[in-house]
């Protein structure tokens, strides 16, 4: 029976015909089909030019440094005047120190020749100068330009010296490698005489007063009218007086020096200086109604910048 029972099912299955035909025959591909590598490169270069780009807009809406001299001209008074612009030193400063002599060729002393030559184009009554150098806060170069300044001066034949009114915070004697227990503060206290605290530096004709000992009323001593004296014995003995004051932003015992210098120069460094800066100075000038006042940039980056850009507004 069980051989029976299959013979009837052969038959069955033998007479069985199926509905569906093979068209084709299926191949294998050399190829996955997901993932899709063209649509994945081509979404990812996108996301990176987005996020690319995203970074670049906030970078430029959230930047508020002072980066070249372009921002300085856009910014600034149309009546304060460029004098220049001092280039990054190559190499670490801790202090600063006077570095012109020691490369008399290099850029950095060519700066500051540029910036003697264009002292000579303000006019000034006076044939003896005073020249007072601050900056807006602390950290922007004020001493290093006065210091450096100087000795560019001295360098042309002339008798410079360098006073150092930052009391709060004094820098020069750091500059010169020099004590600070005598100086400005012990003169106008009464306790040294003006020849007594002048001070000579290694490069001939540029001498310095530092501030001395830090007093516990600084702009007292600076608005007692003493400043004014000593400037005035200090012209029949200098060609050149070159005042180092404290930061015009942070307190204000810079401003009458301001006033009575025949060159002010106001120094911000870049990439470092913020651009409402500019608009303080803007204020200090209309309000004080400071003549001859000049700006000077100092840190300039000349490996990111073009040569002739920055070489030609300088």
């Amino acid at each position: 029976m069980l051989l029976e029972k299959r013979t009837e099912y052969a038959i069955s299955e033998a007479g069985f015909v199926s509905d569906t035909r093979i068209l084709q025959r299926a191949t294998i591909p050399n190829q996955p089909v997901s993932p899709n590598r063209t649509i994945i490169y081509l979404s990812a270069f996108s996301i990176a030019i987005f996020i690319s780009l995203l970074i670049v807009a906030a970078h430029y809406i959230l930047h508020n440094e002072i980066g070249d001299v372009s921002d300085l001209a856009r910014l600034i008074n149309p009546s304060i005047s460029l004098l220049g612009v001092i280039p990054k030193y190559s190499k670490n400063i801790p202090l600063s120190k006077l570095i012109i002599d020691k490369y008399p060729k290099s850029i950095m002393a060519e700066a500051f020749r540029s910036l003697r030559t264009n002292l000579d184009f303000f006019d000034s009554e006076s044939y003896k100068k005073v020249i007072a150098v601050t900056s807006t806060i602390s950290g922007e170069g004020t001493t290093f330009v006065a210091i450096n300044l100087g000795g560019i001066i001295a360098f042309g034949g002339k008798k410079v010296i360098i006073l150092d009114l930052d009391m709060r915070k004094p820098r020069i004697y750091k500059g010169f490698n020099s004590s600070n227990e005598y100086g400005i503060s012990t003169l106008w206290s009464g306790r040294d005489d003006l020849n007594d605290i002048i001070r000579k530096s290694e490069l001939d004709g540029l001498h310095f007063i530092t501030a001395g000992p830090v007093p516990p009323n600084p702009s007292e001593l600076i608005i007692n009218g003493r400043l004014q004296e000593n400037l005035k014995t200090l012209k029949e003995m200098y060609n050149v007086i070159i005042i180092d004051n404290p930061p015009v932003g942070l307190v204000t015992d810079g401003i009458s020096s301001l006033k009575l210098a025949d060159y002010p120069i106001l120094v911000f460094r870049s990439e470092y200086s913020k651009k409402n800066f500019v608009y303080n100075v803007n204020r200090i000038y209309q309000e004080h109604k400071i003549k001859h006042l000049s700006v000077v940039l100092n840190g300039i980056n000349l490996d990111r910048a073009r040569y002739g850009r920055n070489y030609g507004k300088g």
